[in-house]
């Protein structure tokens, strides 16, 4: 899933020398936003209120801040009526930089963040194709998700019966380590890196089982991307006190992308 993010940077005022930033004369940044939500690990573009946190780095060293100031880091930026409204100003100088983001903003975030696949579903992050400067004040940041979704489409065979499922999971062979659930996303690097192997990830319903008729009904697991070379992933249902196995074939979930799978159940 890619959502396109468009900063349009005005700068009317620049300069070399420490002065105070009159308001009137700042960066204004303009923001609007598509999706392809065909693919989307997100269903739906960001509404009003929304906020993003972006970072102004160096062009060449990208855990540098821009210009050593540190208000540069991690600006809050809120989507409002009349669009995004960003709450520090910043002023742009001759020597290039660059723009990093991600989604949702959270205060006291660095390069490097934390994330659980299973509790942070709706994380974008990206960074701007072009450089910014004072003669180039216009950047395009595509936004994407770090995690892939396996997707499984279930039903009953027979027509008109239904089956309950107490749990639906996905589990790692216990001769590999694909599935992961835990990791950061980098944000200087843009690198997506899954740190902690999961055993296994459940899907259990509020009501204590899950209720498949015969007709086609989702489930999505959140995970971090990972390539399959053979069977490493396996899919179970539990109905009745007993597992019911797909074994996931060869397969690379890359990020963004959603992995679909029509499964039946059998009455006999």
């Amino acid at each position: 899933m890619r959502t396109l993010i468009y900063f349009s940077i005005f700068l009317l005022v620049s300069c070399t020398k420490k002065t105070e930033i009159n308001n009137d004369n700042s960066v204004r940044l303009e923001i609007s936003l598509e999706s392809d939500l065909s693919r989307s690990a997100s269903s739906s573009l960001l509404p009003v209120g929304s906020e993003i946190g972006i970072f102004i780095v160096e062009s060449v060293n990208m855990e540098a801040i821009y210009d050593g100031e540190e208000r540069y880091r991690n600006i809050r930026v809120v989507r409002t009526i009349d669009g995004w409204r960003m709450d520090q100003d910043v002023i742009l100088k001759s020597f290039p930089g660059k723009v990093l983001a991600y989604y949702p903003y959270k205060e006291g975030t660095d390069f490097s963040i934390p994330l659980n696949s299973e509790e942070d579903k709706t994380f974008l992050f990206g960074q701007g194709e072009t450089e910014v400067s004072e003669s180039s004040t216009k950047v395009l940041i595509r936004m994407q998700s770090p995690f892939t979704i396996a997707r499984f489409w279930l039903k009953q065979s027979a027509p008109g019966s239904s089956v309950f499922a107490t749990e639906l999971r996905l589990r790692n062979d216990p001769q590999f380590t694909s599935l992961c659930i835990r990791g950061n996303v980098g944000l200087s690097t843009q690198s997506i890196n899954p740190v902690l192997s999961s055993p296994h990830i459940s899907v259990i319903d509020d009501q204590g089982y899950i209720w498949f008729t015969d007709k086609y009904r989702n489930v999505d697991f959140f995970v971090f991307p990972c390539r399959m070379r053979t069977a490493e992933i396996i899919f179970e249902a539990r109905i009745d006190d007993r597992y019911y196995q797909y074994v996931i074939p060869p397969a690379t979930w890359i990020p963004g992308m959603v992995n679909e799978y029509y499964l039946t159940f059998n009455n006999n």
